[in-house]
């Protein structure tokens, strides 16, 4: 059969002879004859990724499969394209798997830079080694008409980013078209933004956008290490700017992608990120040589939902603020089916049952004095101890000012009733070995005060007051990497940082600290920020887990920690309801 260019050429011809009058005529006729199947006729498809194995997708889906099947509203996920982390890219296909789309938006960089424009996509079909992979005509189209911005490219048979994916999409996905599209890895925040408005216009609430991306590139394990955790942190913070600051090839492949997926998930979906994965070649090959490192992260409105990724390869724990169950809380704490159903149940949904740290608000006791004064944060073992256990809390924070309302009897006495509980207890200046990572506790809250407690001492340096002789004595700990710090700090009642507060937590990070988290002010902050330049984090403020105060006065939020073998970690932050409130409503 003559291709559709032919066919023109023939008819072109045929009416060659004609009059000039009659020309168009009859080259009007000549196409009317020939099929429409022909004129409508797709281009040839997209083969395999060159080498492609099958069984190499069949066995990583089969080893990351869940053993329940998934139900959170998945808006997007990053995976690696390099077939060595096949496994990975199966978890992340798997964790979307619970939804249903009518469109995969498929994001990768344009490795052999053979785009003309700033983005490229195409109208023709895939084949895989799993079957046939067809592209969203529609969407594609309607890209395709931004000749300024989008390139109308063959590529796509050599671009690994793209090819090396769809079998993953479509054994996971079967029947769901894609929008394969590649960015240039010479674009600016410029072009970012231009594409960005574009693909907003084919984003549709039940688009799955799939960022295909491989991380730090030709670093010996070590160092990818570190960028690793820099480009974790920038996730983590949510501030998609901060991806210009990042280096392409050491942090990732394609900042463009990454800033993309960014920003649709912030601006379109309102959803949340959670790394799920985090891993090195070298675990593959076992070898000290230049590796690429693969990050695996799933976006989803549901924060809470997003904790039911778990995964046995890291090692997950939540930190929840200030812990008061006394005062006004032993009232619906005497009812313990309502507790359970509004504080445990209400944690249990935000945690999955993971460990939990935080920081105690006063003395734990089996036998709770009478007539302690108001001002003496007491609490009863028999009725708070049980929803600690419940709520499967770790370790808890004995570094603060109320620790020591019963004096150094009453420390005491809360480091026995929790260890008695297996919660260990977090005492000032201490560190606490807690598996896959450090914890220090460090109070900063009442110099001076007459009960005499454990505080930070201010030294002398240069005639002017400084923390810094308490704080360096981290310097020569012995502590493995990565080494937390939960610290009492700042003023009540407040949900950002002081300048003062930022310079301890540069202090603590100069110290080998990746990670600072504040507790005391009652309200909780509403995001990370970077410290170190980037290569720690810090939040002021978790707020309120348990305690007798109302919103607004209170409040609270959950940071989630992942640690993963490398040791690098994410963190993510979980807002959570007034839980006193919650319990009072009787």
């Amino acid at each position: 059969m003559q291709s559709l260019d032919e066919l023109f050429k023939s008819a072109l011809r045929a009416a060659s002879v004609c009059s000039p009058i009659a020309r168009p005529i009859a080259l009007s006729l000549l196409l009317l004859v020939i099929s429409p199947s022909v004129l409508c006729a797709q281009e040839p498809r997209f083969g395999p990724l060159a080498g492609a194995d099958a069984a190499v997708y069949h066995d990583a889906l089969a080893k990351e499969r869940p053993t329940a099947p998934q139900t959170l509203r998945v808006t997007g996920i990053a995976i690696p394209h390099h077939l060595l982390a096949a496994d990975l890219i199966a978890r992340g296909m798997w964790a979307a798997s619970g939804s249903s789309y009518d469109r995969i938006l498929l994001l990768s960089p344009d490795h052999f830079r053979r785009s003309r424009r700033a983005l490229a996509t195409t109208r023709r079909g895939f084949d895989t080694v799993l079957g046939q992979v067809e592209v969203d005509q529609s969407a594609t189209q309607h890209l395709i008409e931004r000749k300024d911005l989008v390139d109308d490219s063959d590529l796509f048979s050599h671009e690994h980013g793209i090819t090396g994916v769809l079998p993953f999409l479509r054994d996971v996905f079967p029947g769901v078209s894609v929008v394969p599209v590649v960015v240039g890895v010479g674009t600016d925040m410029h072009d970012w933004d231009a594409a960005l408005d574009l693909l907003k216009q084919i984003v549709t609430p039940h688009t799955l956008i799939v960022q295909s991306t491989d991380y730090s590139h030709y670093l010996l394990p070590q160092l990818s290490r570190s960028r690793d955790q820099e480009t974790l942190n920038v996730i983590a913070v949510g501030d998609p700017t901060a991806v210009a600051g990042l280096h392409q090839s050491n942090h990732l492949d394609s900042k463009a992608s990454q800033y993309l997926q960014m920003r649709l998930q912030h601006d379109v979906f309102h959803s949340h990120a959670a790394v799920i994965a985090n891993r090195n070649s070298f675990e593959y090959v076992h070898e000290n040589v230049p590796s690429t490192s693969y990050v695996v992260t799933v976006y989803a409105a549901d924060a809470a939902g997003l904790s039911k990724l778990t995964y046995p390869d890291q090692q997950t724990i939540y930190f929840g603020g200030d812990v008061f169950l006394g005062r006004l809380f032993t009232v619906p704490l005497l009812d313990k089916a309502w507790t359970n159903r509004t504080v445990v149940d209400g944690l249990m949904r935000v945690t999955n049952g993971q460990p939990l740290v935080v920081n105690l608000e006063g003395v734990l006791t089996t036998h709770p004095p009478l007539n302690a004064p108001r001002d003496r944060h007491v609490m009863d073992d028999a009725l708070a101890g049980p929803v600690l256990s419940a709520i499967h809390v770790r370790a808890a924070g004995l570094a603060n000012n109320h620790s020591f309302d019963l004096g150094p009897d009453g420390l005491a006495a809360s480091a026995r009733t929790l260890a008695a509980r297996g919660i260990e207890p977090l005492l000032h200046g201490k560190i606490a070995d807690l598996g896959g990572f450090r914890l220090t506790n460090l109070n900063f809250v009442g110099l001076g005060d007459v009960k005499g407690y454990p505080v930070v001492r201010l030294g002398r340096r240069n005639g002017r007051a400084s923390r810094q002789n308490d704080v360096t004595h981290l310097c020569t700990s012995a502590a493995l990497p990565p080494l937390v710090a939960l610290v009492h700090w700042g003023t009540e009642y407040t949900s950002s940082a002081p300048n003062h507060d930022r310079e301890i937590a540069e202090k603590l990070a100069a110290c080998g600290v990746s990670l600072v988290i504040g507790a005391h002010s009652h309200q909780a902050s509403p995001e990370l920020t970077s410290i170190s330049g980037g290569q720690g984090l810090m939040l002021y403020s978790l707020g309120n887990l348990l305690f007798d105060q109302v919103s607004p006065r209170g409040s609270g939020t959950i940071l989630e920690l992942r640690i993963f073998k490398q040791g690098t970690f994410a963190t993510r932050l979980i807002t959570i309801a007034n839980l006193y409130e919650a319990a009072a409503a009787r």
